[in-house]
């Protein structure tokens, strides 16, 4: 399995309005990376992961998606929990806001807010 870099970018916590629930950047085996992740909140299962896209005339088409079920299924997960980290470390500390504390288990980068790493 690839090695993840999970950065939350954005984070809006869950009740708030408006569907998306955080940002997310990911860097592959730290030699690809990739921007425009979203956390959805809606549909049967609660969260999902919605991978880049573009809108066309009728509908939105992926810019990048995995390419097996096992990949979607690792990034979903490893998503999710850092999302879920994310928001434990927010509700934990007092008077965060919508920032996102460190966790120290990736490297910040210039273009992020602070971030939390799976």
């Amino acid at each position: 399995m690839p090695k993840l870099d999970i950065r939350i970018t954005a984070l809006q916590p869950p009740g708030s309005q408006g569907g998306i629930r955080a940002h997310v950047s990911m860097t592959i085996d730290d030699c690809f990376g990739v921007r425009g992740i979203k956390i959805v909140e809606g549909g049967k299962n609660g969260l999902f992961v919605a991978m880049p896209s573009r809108k066309t005339e009728n509908t939105y088409k992926d810019i990048c998606y995995p390419v097996t079920a096992e990949f979607r299924q690792q990034i979903n997960e490893e998503v999710l929990q850092a999302y879920h980290q994310a928001v434990a470390m927010v509700q934990t500390v007092p008077g965060q806001g919508q920032e996102v504390p460190e966790t120290g288990q990736t490297a910040p980068q210039a273009h992020d807010q602070q971030i939390a790493g799976a």
